[in-house]
């Protein structure tokens, strides 16, 4: 019988092994073999056997490192038969066997498994700003009948639509959407239609991909388009995007296009926070940005055309921008970088100009939307990581003071270039464009003036003056929220954002009415303040026509707005006559009013954004509120006129 002897752990081969002269090996549980104790050889050994040829191997046609050719860096030719079918793009441009190694290790799926993608794990409500909790209970429970995430195919779905009816959408989607939130080559959402709806033409095309984008693209142009019919018409638009869930596992890959489709989901789910989490949906974007290493520019090389590296860029800025604008509502830390951030802004050329054959740099500029919303969310994202998370003050800036200052004074201007660039438009088919572009400056202006002077970890305590600009900005932000839920056909009728930035400015409205009624009454009329109490009242109750949830947040503002209502007119009672007036502390009105400011903590826990444990309230969900079917006579139901019969293959 042989003694056993405990090994004394050197490495790489232990005192035993050397006396043996034999291999010095441990035990890998992850593939129940044997394997060297020393991981630097384990690693050597797997690189070598890699750079063998194998003809069993998908890579034994490969070259060596010296000649082998960059993954695939975005989707392919737009020319392309099938343009979603590309594969080979799931790790960085860095070196050839370095993406061999990644790809031989890492998972075409984006989850847990193959038919457990991530995305089925977020499709939870949105919560409002409110203490009642979230919604979308529903959405979780696979066995309702409603659920979201319920495996079994709706009866619904693209099929409902008429051809009519979809061209018009879909042209809309092109026209209004896709150049602000360019996710997806024009032509590869072309293709994507023609697949479904001119099948004859385009065979053995049609794919669950091709289905879930436009599933959503139709959802999209759907809740932009619809006025006087907005619930029945969002009804329909979260029918299809339900119905588009069933293709999740196989669009959720780990790729670019798996990226896509999140963003797309995403995009969807700004018009209608119920059908799933944005936080941690723009958290789970922000991770597969950095995955795919798009958060830095490809180096220079003549194998990455113009044509990929501009998909990547505009995949990068579309992905900062979305966490950008949800994590700044909750003052919540950005993931992605903010500052000195190494990616160009793509092109503003349209795609009609942009293929792999070339480029046409001096092509009509289509997507000039997305390069001034981009740099707004820069001055945003600098503000909230100044003032809210203690970055520095940037060394180009003498002091804070300077950098509010700054900041003031840069998004006046960018309003102006807006405004000046839009005047100068020649171009009729833009001129709807450019008109939503300013009205969309009107509403970041008085947002940038009121998140630089509200009260903030680094200024605790606004001085009056400041306070006032936030009273006057807070009422022009609700104000033109309003204008642009009711805009006509075509323009972009977000509700998240709306909604949850005319909450946070009721909110400073009403701190600054209460600490200064003197100068409000010395400015103001009382009957211009009353307006001013009721444009959030309005803004509340037309936002809810298209997230009824919203309508909590009528009865939340009115519920903070009473006592302090009551607290000005008396307020104006003492000063008319002249009488000593005694200050009442908020804190005694309405204590849930500002308490949660006092630190991140409380900020979070007051909105109760997004907390997936939280119980949820499956009456707020969409489908809960609103259960039409969908109609045949869209024309009627929708007061959809396109104008158009047919859209010609592209």
């Amino acid at each position: 019988m042989q003694s056993r002897t405990k090994c004394d752990g050197k490495v790489p081969s232990c005192t035993r092994c050397l006396d043996a002269r034999v291999d010095c090996v441990g035990f890998d549980s992850s593939t129940q073999r044997e394997a060297p104790r020393s991981i630097a050889d384990a690693l050597e050994k797997h690189i070598a056997a890699l750079e063998r040829p194998n003809p069993t191997s998908p890579f034994a046609s490969r070259p060596r490192i010296s000649n082998v050719a960059p993954a695939a860096l975005s989707p392919v030719a737009s020319h392309s038969s099938d343009s979603h079918s590309w594969t080979g793009d799931r790790c960085t441009y860095t070196d050839g066997l370095v993406n061999v190694v990644m790809e031989d290790i890492t998972p075409t799926f984006l989850g847990v498994s193959k038919m457990k993608p991530i995305l089925s794990c977020v499709v939870k409500g949105t919560q409002i700003p409110s203490k009642k909790g979230p919604i979308g209970a529903t959405d979780l429970d696979e066995n309702h009948p409603r659920s979201i995430i319920n495996p079994q195919p709706l009866k619904t779905g693209l099929d409902a639509i008429d051809y009519k009816t979809a061209v018009g959408l879909f042209k809309n989607f092109l026209d209004r959407v896709i150049t602000q939130y360019p996710i997806y080559h024009r032509s590869d959402a072309i293709a994507a239609f023609n697949s479904i709806y001119h099948p004859v033409t385009n065979p053995n095309q049609d794919s669950p991909r091709n289905r879930y984008i436009i599933s959503i693209i139709m959802a999209i142009s759907l809740s932009t388009a619809a006025r006087t019919n907005q619930m029945a018409a969002n009804s329909t638009a979260y029918t299809l995007v339900r119905h588009a869930m069933q293709w999740i596992p196989e669009v959720a890959t780990n790729d670019l296009s798996g990226l896509q489709a999140i963003l797309l989901l995403t995009q969807y789910t700004f018009l209608n926070p119920s059908v799933a989490d944005l936080w941690l949906l723009t958290g789970l974007i922000s991770q597969a940005v950095v995955d795919q290493g798009l958060h830095q520019e490809l180096p220079n090389d003549i194998q990455i055309t113009a044509f990929q590296r501009d998909m990547r860029r505009r995949l990068f800025w579309i992905a900062w921008e979305m966490e950008v604008a949800v994590c700044c509502i909750f003052l919540r830390p950005i993931n992605l970088p903010t500052r000195n951030i190494n990616v160009a802004y793509p092109l503003e050329v349209d795609d009609m100009h942009i293929t792999e054959k070339g480029i046409d740099f001096m092509g009509r500029l289509s997507k000039f939307n997305s390069k001034r919303i981009w740099a707004f969310r820069q001055l945003e994202a600098e503000i909230i990581s100044v003032l809210h998370h203690d970055e520095p003050i940037p060394k180009e800036h003498a002091n804070l003071d300077a950098f509010v200052q700054h900041h003031e004074t840069s998004i006046l201007e960018w309003r102006q270039e807006v405004y000046r660039t839009g005047a100068a438009n020649q171009d009729p088919k833009f001129g709807g464009r450019w008109k939503e572009m300013q009205l969309y400056s009107d509403i970041a202006y008085p947002y940038i003036i009121v998140a630089l002077h509200r009260p903030s970890k680094r200024i605790p305590q606004p001085t009056t003056d400041n306070l006032m600009k936030v009273f006057e900005c807070s009422v022009q932000i609700a104000d033109g929220y309003w204008r642009q839920s009711n805009q006509e056909f075509g323009i972009i009728k977000y509700v998240f954002h709306p909604l949850h930035h005319c909450f946070s400015a009721a909110i400073e409205f009403l701190r600054a009415l209460q600490r200064c009624k003197a100068e409000v009454s010395e400015r103001f009329s009382y009957d211009q303040v009353q307006e001013s109490m009721a444009v959030f009242s309005r803004f509340f109750a037309t936002i809810a026509e298209r997230w009824p949830a919203a309508a909590r947040c009528l009865d939340e503002y009115e519920r903070l707005l009473a006592p302090m209502k009551k607290e000005y007119l008396d307020f104006l009672v003492q000063k008319s006559s002249n009488a000593p007036k005694t200050a009442i502390s908020i804190g005694e009105v309405a204590p849930d009013l500002y308490n949660y400011q006092t630190t991140l903590d409380d900020a979070f826990n007051y909105w109760t954004a997004f907390n997936p444990a939280t119980t949820a309230d499956a009456t707020d969900t969409l489908g809960a509120f609103y259960s039409f079917p969908v109609g045949h006579d869209w024309n009627t139901e929708f007061n959809l006129n396109f104008g158009m019969d047919v859209i010609p293959e592209v």
